[in-house]
């Protein structure tokens, strides 16, 4: 109970509880709008629920907002908490340190994404003229607060847990079997791969982005949420493999947590941020183009659609070039020389 008094675990639990809180208050609102909320309706009822539905989305999106935050705050608890646990070189260590601590952060990045596109949702419903949205994004509610409850409880359970007398692992020890899997040959294999997908599927998503900017459709935002989640996907084994290698230029150094470091100027911060924006953006178009009929006002969705492309193309473009950098200065540095030999 000890450690929920240090100053980066107790933000990211008073974080998790507000928002659990709050999405509680929501999940009461959800089930009475899905029990009485009737569109079509002109009663007093109906119009006092509508600005219920309204006040609680708006606590809502405040919650799934706190979330989002709440994945920040784990790395950035866990990174600052280094000092902390004897040999812990970075967040990695810390994490690495209780069996909750990647559960719990690979929790709070899937209920990130979830958030976002609910608050997306809650956005297009907010731009009709007529709600007709509202009983979707509560039931969506549905969905998205288990996992926000899951993601306090899982921070609870590794806040808790964490036993900071350990001597923990490097992350060099961590990830042997990721060094092992991607092998050391200079062409081919899973780096390859990873590397390819990351570059062509942000590519694609960038360019199929503007062109959802410029003609928005359902087919097209569709396409921009499938290029953005390849590319997400394929981000991690990405910057493990191949990013992170070329940042400290040696082809062992696979940690993704040390590019948080100020060594190295901290370029996992814009790196991890560019990435999650770009893929919640990319699936918050896709999602708002399958909605343009069930919206009732196609054009609206559309108009969303566009600017939801327009922040995708930006954010795929920022995490394209900042995971280029690193590649190409080792490349003008060692005269054109692979970093994982011929």
């Amino acid at each position: 109970m000890s450690n929920l008094f240090r100053p980066w675990l107790l933000a990211r639990f008073s974080t998790g509880a507000a928002a659990a809180v709050l999405v509680v208050v929501g999940l009461f609102v959800a089930i009475r709008v899905l029990r009485h909320y009737r569109i079509a309706r002109t009663s007093e009822g109906q119009l006092a629920l509508e600005r219920r539905a309204e006040l609680a989305g708006t606590l809502i999106e405040v919650a799934l907002g706190a979330t989002i935050a709440g994945l920040a705050l784990a790395v950035l608890g866990a990174d600052r908490m280094t000092a902390s646990i004897r040999g812990a070189m970075c967040a990695w260590g810390v994490l690495d340190a209780s069996p909750w601590g990647f559960r719990s952060l690979a929790l709070s990045a899937i209920a990130a994404l979830a958030c976002a596109l609910w608050i997306a949702l809650h956005r297009l419903d907010l731009r009709l003229r007529k709600p007709a949205l509202t009983r979707a994004k509560f039931s969506a509610l549905l969905v998205v607060a288990p996992l926000v409850l899951a993601d306090f409880a899982a921070a609870t359970a590794y806040a808790l847990d964490l036993d900071l007398r350990v001597v923990a692992s490097c992350c060099s020890t961590g990830l042997d079997a990721a060094r092992e899997v991607a092998g050391t040959g200079a062409s081919g294999g899973p780096r390859d791969v990873a590397a390819a997908l990351f570059v062509v599927g942000s590519i694609a998503a960038i360019a199929l982005a503007l062109f959802t900017r410029a003609r928005p459709s359902t087919r097209a935002a569709s396409l921009v949420g499938v290029a953005s989640l390849v590319a997400g996907l394929a981000s991690v084994p990405a910057v493990v493999w191949w990013v992170a290698p070329h940042v400290y230029e040696t082809p062992t150094h696979l940690c993704p947590f040390c590019l948080l470091h100020a060594d190295v100027l901290g370029i996992g911060w814009p790196l991890f941020a560019a990435i999650f924006v770009a893929t919640a953006m990319g699936l918050s178009a896709a999602m708002t183009g399958l909605l343009e009929r069930a919206s009732g006002e196609p054009e609206t969705a559309r108009a969303l659609e566009a600017r939801l492309a327009t922040r995708t193309a930006i954010a795929w473009s920022l995490a394209l070039a900042i995971a280029l950098l690193p590649i190409a200065r080792w490349t003008i540095v060692s005269g054109g020389a692979s970093l994982f030999g011929s």
